[in-house]
Parts: C-alpha cells; structure tokens; sequence
C-alpha cells in the first residue's frame, strides 16, 4: 500500500474525528475536567486571593468563611491558594515528565523496531531491568537517592515512564515495518531516519497521544505520593500530596486541607483518564462506532 493510498483513509479518520468526540461521553466529560484544572494551572497566580506562602499565625486552622473559603493551614496559609498553585506546581511537573519520557520513549522504540538485531536488543533490555521494579517503589528509590526537590520528582518519574512508551513503539514500528510503502522507501534510498519521521511516526502518533493523555494521570499521583511522603515538591512550594501529608495530622478536627486536596487530586486523575478512554474509543481503529 502506498502512502498516498492511505491519504483519503486519514482524511476521513481526521473529519470523522469530532463527531465522534461529541457523541463520547469519556471525552467530553475528561475534556471538561482536563481544561478547567489546565485554565486554572495556567491562570494560578491571577486567580490565587493570597500569596500561596503568607501565613498568619494568628490565624491557624480557621474554618471555611468569606475570607478564606476553604479555611487556612497549621500557618495560617490560605488553602484554596495553595491548591490551585497546586494544581500548576502538578501539571509543570505531568508536561515535564511527558515531554522527556515521550521524547526519549519514541526515539527509542523506533530505533529498537526498525534497525533490530544489538540495538534492540540492549534497548529492550534495559526496558526489561527497568519493568523489573514496580513503577512507584523505583520512583521513590531514584528519589531518596538523588535527594528532594521538582527536579528530583520529574527525573525519577521520567526514568520510570519511557521504557513503557518505547514498548509500545516498538510494537507499533514492528507491524508498520512490513509495509509495502516502507519497502518502497527503503528501494528509493531514502535515508532511515527521515522514513522513521515522515513514514513510521504519523502512524503511531495516535496510539501514543492516547498513552499520554493516560499516562498523566498516574504522573500526577506519582508525583503526589512522593510529596506526601517528603520526598518530592518541597515547601513552601504547594503540592497536593504534600498537602494531604500536612492535613493528615489533624484530619479529624480539621479535615478542610487533607480533604479538599485529595478532591482535587481524584477529579483530576479522573478528568485524565476519562479522557485517555475517550481518545483510545475514538482513535482505536478496532473499535468500532459508539
């Protein structure tokens, strides 16, 4: 099959992509979560009513009122402050992760697919040690190593995410690398690289867009366990996992701050993986119209 007989198949795909998207409620639903946490990441520090590191002692554990409306922390810092700085302190550190894992994970598993034999070999071996560890112990081993910080937290999880993305391009390259317009690309001499970019990578793109809108959900937690546990995002910058660890103590007489950031942290896991589902309904040429 050459490439321009597959053009009027990525059309259609493309100009039945939106109808489909209105009519899946996955989508729709994780799309609503997704770029109301996103407008507030981006717009934090407008919207914020206090700085998210002014405390009033004399103001500790206040409950829900006008003036704070979530109540303030154990130093009387402003809790609806802190959580949507939170929420851009979460989403800085989920691009992050994607970007480098998603860089290094495709430029991986294309080498490894397409040119086979010692390269693949060494990089799927490497993804095998790494596979060996469950993700979040071996996040949190690479964290306490290296020490805390959001530098800490974005290397750890970026070192345990890419071997999953290199896998499935892997897989991916490898049913791709029979095709008739690879070989023909291959006759014409056209370097291997520029086939890996203009042949292989429009093709996988989608599978990939889906394990990333996926796959924030769980950089998202991740990054939240490793607060919560002292290892991650350090203070006085928000995070909610470490906001949860500070309302922990007093979760019985004052639930407002261990509550209202575990809210934030679900519907945001949820808001992401609702919409990871959505893509993979609508873009998984296996499954068929809802």
């Amino acid at each position: 099959m050459s490439a321009t007989a597959l053009e009027p198949t990525v059309t259609r795909a493309r100009s039945d992509f939106w109808p489909k998207f209105r009519r899946n409620r996955n989508a729709v639903a994780g799309s609503i979560i997704v770029s109301f946490v996103v407008l507030v990441a981006i717009f934090a520090r407008l919207i914020a009513p206090y700085e998210y590191d002014e405390t009033d002692i004399l103001f500790t554990w206040a409950h829900p009122s006008a003036e704070h409306p979530l109540g303030t922390d154990a130093l009387g810092r402003d809790i609806l402050s802190r959580l949507i700085v939170g929420a851009q302190v979460s989403l800085t550190v989920a691009f992050a992760v994607l970007g480098i894992t998603l860089t290094i994970g495709i430029m991986m598993g294309m080498i490894a697919g397409y040119f086979g034999g010692r390269l693949d070999a060494a990089i799927m071996r490497t993804v095998d040690i790494i596979f060996a560890f469950p993700d979040i112990i071996f996040a949190i081993l690479l964290a306490s190593v290296m020490g805390p910080g959001i530098i800490t937290v974005i290397v750890s999880l970026s070192v345990v995410w890419w071997p999953g993305v290199a896998r499935l391009t892997r897989s991916l390259v490898l049913q791709l690398r029979t095709e008739l317009y690879v070989d023909a690309a291959i006759a014409s001499g056209t370097p291997p690289f520029t086939i890996l970019l203009r042949h292989f990578l429009p093709n996988i793109v989608a599978p990939l867009i889906v394990r990333a809108s996926i796959g924030v959900g769980f950089i998202i937690m991740a990054e939240a366990t490793l607060s919560f546990l002292g290892i991650g995002v350090q203070e006085p910058r928000p995070s909610w996992g470490g906001m949860i660890r500070d309302g922990i103590v007093s979760l019985r007489t004052e639930p407002y701050l261990a509550l209202s950031a575990s809210t934030a942290l679900g519907l945001t896991i949820i808001g992401f993986n609702l919409f990871g589902d959505g893509l993979r309904d609508i873009l998984d040429p296996r499954i068929k119209d809802r």
